[in-house]
């Protein structure tokens, strides 16, 4: 190869670096997506039921810069605590996407991952979690184990909400509403003024089971699951929303209201569009 071609190539690939951190605010991309995959680890980002059904991320970063994690469980499923940073990307939540192709992908974080790319154009240069996360699986890129020394006390980011990743139109529309004006983001309450019990640990762990088994349509068994967890945890958005007490309590219920109604609407979707046809 010439001089003068290995000086081209190194002004593009200068050239290219220097774009791709423009992208995120001049940080390295490499070292962004490593901090977020090991604050999405963090202890105050899971709860006991989260850890004890084997949820986890992981994190990816692509060949033009992109950030881009997924997780196990559902479509679009954020736990309440976690915000993720403008330029991070959630697969399962991109609606350029099909549906059915996105339910394809449900318990298969690094499937996610690929399909996410493959759809964009570009391929994984980089995938992050913990080494019992990565057991058994092959990202199809290099593999960044994320130690326990990286993972921060705190996980806590500043970023988007799990409504603003999901249905920013939506959270635009719940930032511009009084708090006089919150109920109105809801449906009215139902004449049954009692408090739904709370089965979200039972359904959660119902959603939980088809991901022990080796079953081919394990993604449409767990998704049909969690659905029904999906549909409770709106009915206990719902019934906060109309009796908190404090604006600030009532807000986030609807904010929940409407995460969980946006969600269901997307899983139901989903497995509408990829059932079999008989």
């Amino acid at each position: 190869m010439s001089a003068a071609r290995l000086e081209r190539d190194a002004i593009l690939a200068a050239t290219t670096a220097d774009a791709v951190r423009r992208k995120h605010g001049g940080h390295d991309p490499m070292s962004l997506a490593h901090r977020i995959a090991a604050a999405l680890n963090a202890p105050d980002m899971t709860t006991q039921i989260l850890t004890a059904s084997t949820f986890f991320w992981m994190t990816a970063l692509t060949a033009d810069g992109d950030i881009v994690v997924a997780n196990n469980y559902g479509l679009g499923f954020i736990p309440d605590r976690v915000n993720l940073p403008e330029p991070v990307h959630m697969a399962t939540t991109d609606q350029t996407i099909p549906a059915a192709e996105r339910a394809r992908w449900a318990t298969y974080p690094v499937a996610a991952l690929l399909g996410w790319a493959a759809h964009h154009g570009t391929v994984l240069r980089a995938v992050f979690a913990t080494a019992d996360q990565f057991s058994g699986i092959d990202p199809g890129a290099s593999k960044k184990v994320i130690e326990p020394a990286d993972i921060p006390a705190s996980g806590k980011m500043q970023g988007r909400s799990r409504l603003q990743v999901v249905a920013p139109a939506l959270a635009s529309q719940l930032a511009t509403v009084s708090d006089l004006s919150l109920v109105d983001m809801v449906p009215p309450a139902p004449v049954d003024a009692t408090p739904p019990d709370d089965q979200s640990a039972k359904l959660w762990f119902e959603a939980f089971k088809p991901l022990t088994w080796s079953s081919s349509d394990r993604e449409q068994l767990h998704l049909a699951r969690f659905v029904d967890y999906v549909a409770h945890a709106r009915d206990l958005a719902l019934y906060h929303a109309h009796n908190a007490v404090h604006a600030e309590a009532q807000r986030a219920a609807v904010a929940d209201w409407l995460y969980w109604n946006h969600l269901a609407g997307l899983v139901i979707d989903a497995l509408a569009e990829s059932a079999p046809v008989s």
